[in-house]
């Protein structure tokens, strides 16, 4: 049996302000090209279809043209399980009737005990939950996420039918697991590691959530990474999807990468190299993260750049540690919070805040304040 398995999508997805949509066409496009020519027995998708709970009408249109594509023109059975950035509401909207073409979408913990059984595989799904979800749903004193990982999987041991080959597919962070800034924004203090101990029971893991498709050294338990960069720390990070080859006693799997229409760059370099061409780069096309140095002489930097470089996204001056002294420390303690937060937006982006983001930060520091 063949299948395919991707994960973090992340349709919707906004950067600095640029919107990823044609950039996700462009791969699903491709995506699909690789579904024609490999043609599995199932597509698993580990979640973080959406990147946000409630997309637009245009991301929700892109994600059913492309998942009718799959499972309606080409016949692909397709098991999903909603991620940390998902709406379950809206992703398990119509699940009943879609199950009939054999699209399983799976958003409740109690789905966990009952796996879809394809041929000689049983293939248990873990979609994203939170610890009180888990604490309601085993009715235990749950206190962690590992916990309640644990739990759920000594639940489903019972039902493991040796005679098949199973596998999980789960949405969570395996300890060890390195996180791009793109998981960081928004899993700080929700999703917790879990050990891969917990996971020998199954033959293989598929994973959602981290986006770094080479993110662990084991061979069974595996993520498929995101399938765009989708911050500046993934540049230069392979993306793709990963094939299973799964036989009575034998599963071998392999990486298949995705070409983006358009890279993620960082580019450290002088403003006035930039501005002349001087700078290594892959493609002038690229989305860059440009770190410069004195940019205090500079007016308006950034529409200078953008007016050559058109896919710039963000612009930061290199900070030199040596600006840092005792005594600026000590200035800095004697500073209002917004103060500083201006002094340090004026360092990295030679601008200065607008009224509006001065009351969003103001507005931001009374709620930290109120929660002291």
């Amino acid at each position: 049996m063949k299948i395919i398995h991707t994960a973090d999508w992340h349709l919707g997805k906004v950067l600095n302000g640029h919107s990823f949509l044609e950039d996700q066409q462009y791969i699903v496009d491709q995506l699909i090209e690789v579904l024609i020519k490999e043609k599995p027995d199932l597509l698993v998708i580990a979640g973080d279809i959406y990147d946000t709970t409630y997309p637009n009408k245009y991301v929700i249109r892109l994600m059913e043209n492309t998942i009718a594509k799959i499972n309606l023109d080409l016949r692909i059975p397709i098991v999903m399980i909603n991620g940390n950035h998902d709406g379950k509401e809206r992703l398990r909207y119509g699940a009943s009737w879609f199950q009939h073409n054999q699209l399983y979408i799976a958003t409740e913990l109690e789905q966990c005990l009952t796996p879809y059984i394809f041929d000689d595989v049983a293939l248990y799904t873990m979609p994203f939950f939170t610890v009180s979800e888990a604490r309601e749903f085993l009715n235990e004193p749950i206190e962690t996420y590992e916990q309640a990982v644990k739990k759920l999987i000594a639940r489903i041991q019972p039902h493991l039918d040796q005679n098949k080959t199973n596998i999980l597919v789960g949405h969570f962070t395996l300890n060890g697991a390195p996180k791009s800034d793109s998981e960081r924004e928004i899993t700080v203090g929700t999703i917790e590691a879990v050990s891969p101990q917990f996971l020998n029971d199954f033959d293989a893991v598929m994973l959602g959530h981290i986006h770094h498709p080479f993110a662990t050294p084991f061979k069974h338990i595996v993520y498929s990474g995101s399938i765009l960069q989708y911050s500046f720390s993934e540049a230069g990070q392979a993306k793709g999807i990963r094939i299973f080859d799964v036989q009575p006693h034998e599963i071998k799997q392999s990486f298949v990468p995705l070409k983006p229409k358009h890279e993620l760059e960082v580019v450290e370099a002088r403003f006035d190299d930039l501005m002349n061409g001087e700078f290594e780069r892959k493609s002038n096309e690229s989305y860059f993260h440009f770190i410069v140095e004195q940019l205090s002489h500079v007016k308006d930097p950034m529409q200078k750049l953008k007016q050559i470089y058109p896919n710039t996204l963000s612009l930061t001056q290199q900070v030199q540690t040596s600006q840092y002294t005792s005594k600026a420390l000590k200035d800095v303690k004697k500073m209002h919070p917004i103060d500083i937060v201006e002094k340090f937006y004026s360092e990295m982006t030679t601008e200065k805040l607008s009224e509006l983001q001065k009351e969003n930060v103001m507005a931001l520091l009374e709620k930290i304040k109120g929660e002291e």
